[in-house]
């Protein structure tokens, strides 16, 4: 992934960002194009990420990362890396594995490499699956499918070809636009596998979810910060009301090139969330959430929301990590409110709190500060003429934890595991 830029449009009064969540709301289908590759690379730079997670049994957090890189120059070829990551909060052990992979053939959902294969089957409409298998040196494999139950549909941010997606620059248009960002999410999958690590077995049975993402610009020019929070119950823990739950969000925050009226003129956050439950709703979709926060100065600047919906994420008591000089929250609150999908006439509200952050490795949660420069590949490096200025990191983090779920006055408290990141990319 690759984080550098030069500065962008200014232009004094004229906004030159649109967040989607001034304008569109709710739950939003998704077809097979959104969450096939698109390989972008006649629009300048592009970054492209597809992200599966899961929580298995024991509380263990698995992540596996496919990572698309374009810098928009010619003569410097596409990148294609993977990322995984496994920690136990019993034994505090994690393993990482990061390699650029070779002779990539992308086929909508499908990616081939000489590392590693996704295999897709389903639809939206159906069930869905990805099956990985990867081997990523003699010491860690992995053959793990992520399945979509056909009644918990995925979802983007309000319907339609323009779902989901946020612009920048003063022109909205596709051609003409500086940039984009766009989230589709599978919030509710199962994982199961196997997972090898020095010839020691995992069984992946969990809880998991999936993300695809495209930056359509570079990134620390699209956002200086991001919050994201990824809740489950666990394995074989359904709550008995609501069942299997999950309670997604992902926050970016705009760098000062983008604003109301144009730079300089403050940062806008974004906020896209969602609650499922298996047993509270026939397709498992509670209620999608989004709200736009504009700048202090300028809190009027945008609709905070088409129907009123909260979906937000607060830092309380930053304290600075003399290690990174960046302000890290003491703890993290997460809200969500919006109606009831297909009622206009109840109220899903959610709210999760994760009491102990802050910047010290195996405290509060904290599994690693990722060094986000240290992971980008060296032909990404290489092409970028400028570095300074920009030292992103992300703060990851794995509790236990209880979510509050509120379905028309009625609150159910649901325990399980809340795996969530706070990024810094600039000051």
């Amino acid at each position: 992934m690759s984080w550098f830029s030069q500065s962008s449009t200014s232009s004094k009064d004229v906004p030159n960002f649109y967040p989607v969540t001034s304008y569109l709301s709710g739950f939003g289908e998704l077809t097979s194009a959104d969450t096939a590759w698109a390989n972008t690379s006649n629009k300048g730079f592009q970054t492209e990420t597809q992200i599966w997670y899961t929580i298995l049994e024991d509380g263990t957090w698995v992540m596996v990362q496919l990572i698309w890189s374009y810098v928009g120059v010619f003569l410097i070829p596409a990148t294609t890396q993977m990322t995984f990551k496994v920690y136990n909060p019993n034994t505090k052990k994690s393993t990482w594995r990061s390699i650029n992979a070779s002779g990539a053939k992308f086929d909508k959902q499908n990616l081939k490499t000489d590392q590693f294969e996704i295999k897709h089957t389903g639809s939206p409409k159906t069930e869905e699956s990805y099956h990985i298998t990867a081997k990523l040196d003699k010491n860690v494999t992995l053959d793990l499918t992520f399945t979509r139950p056909a009644n918990a549909p995925g979802f983007k941010f309000g319907q339609g070809a323009q779902g989901g997606i946020s612009t920048f620059g003063k022109d909205r248009t596709d051609s003409k636009r500086d940039g984009f960002v766009v989230h589709r999410f599978h919030p509710l999958a199962q994982s199961s596998g196997t997972i090898k690590i020095d010839e020691k077995a995992l069984d992946a049975r969990g809880e998991g979810m999936f993300v695809h993402a495209i930056q359509g610009m570079k990134p620390d020019s699209l956002a200086s910060r991001w919050n994201f929070a990824f809740f489950t119950t666990a394995p074989g823990a359904e709550d008995p009301k609501l069942g299997a739950v999950r309670a997604v969000q992902m926050e970016f925050e705009t760098t000062d090139n983008y604003g109301p009226k144009g730079a300089k003129s403050g940062r806008t956050k974004v906020n896209i969330g969602a609650i499922y439950s298996t047993k509270a709703s026939e397709n498992s979709v509670l209620t999608v959430t989004g709200q736009t926060h504009s700048p202090a100065s300028s809190p009027d600047a945008y609709p905070a929301s088409v129907t009123g919906s909260i979906s937000s994420a607060t830092h309380i008591q930053a304290v600075k990590d003399k290690e990174t000089d960046y302000a890290v929250p003491s703890s993290i609150e997460y809200k969500w409110s919006g109606d009831k999908e297909g009622s206009e006439k109840t109220t899903v509200s959610a709210k999760i709190t994760q009491d102990v952050a802050g910047a010290i490795v195996g405290e509060g949660g904290l599994i690693e500060k990722v060094d986000v420069l240290a992971e980008i590949p060296y032909v990404i490096r290489k092409g970028l003429a400028a570095v300074t200025g920009t030292k992103p990191y992300i703060y990851q983090y794995l509790n236990p934890a209880t979510l509050s779920v509120e379905i028309d006055g009625e609150a159910t408290p649901v325990k399980g595991y809340l795996f969530n990141e706070a990024s810094f990319v600039s000051e």
